[in-house]
């Protein structure tokens, strides 16, 4: 792959089809050690799933119109990530490295 590998989110039509992505890559962040825990199991998760390239993603001009108004547990919810990431991988504090966590 040209450029690397990033993990991005991605947005979807209500048929399915891929309408944007994020800007910028995603990195993980949580409030408490335990949040980041599971941002970090989701990270994971995404690493299992189908590889999107920028090709992939339609310029901002053809990009479908998408509802807005769901909050992204909803979203979550809705295509099943919580109870798949909790199933397919599950990293336990034991496994995060003792240094460079950072409780800004």
């Amino acid at each position: 792959m040209v450029g690397g590998c990033t993990i991005r989110t991605v947005y979807y039509d209500d048929k399915g089809a891929i309408a944007a992505c994020s800007e910028k890559e995603v990195a993980p962040f949580g409030e408490s050690l335990a949040e980041l825990q599971e941002e970090l199991n989701q990270l994971l998760a995404a690493l299992k799933k189908q590889v999107i390239s920028a090709a992939d993603v339609p310029p901002p001009n053809d990009r479908p119109q998408v509802k807005r108004g769901k909050s992204l547990q909803a979203v979550r919810q809705q295509l099943g990530l919580r109870s798949a990431i909790m199933q397919q991988s599950s990293l336990s504090s034991a496994e995060l490295p003792p240094q460079g966590v950072s409780s800004d």
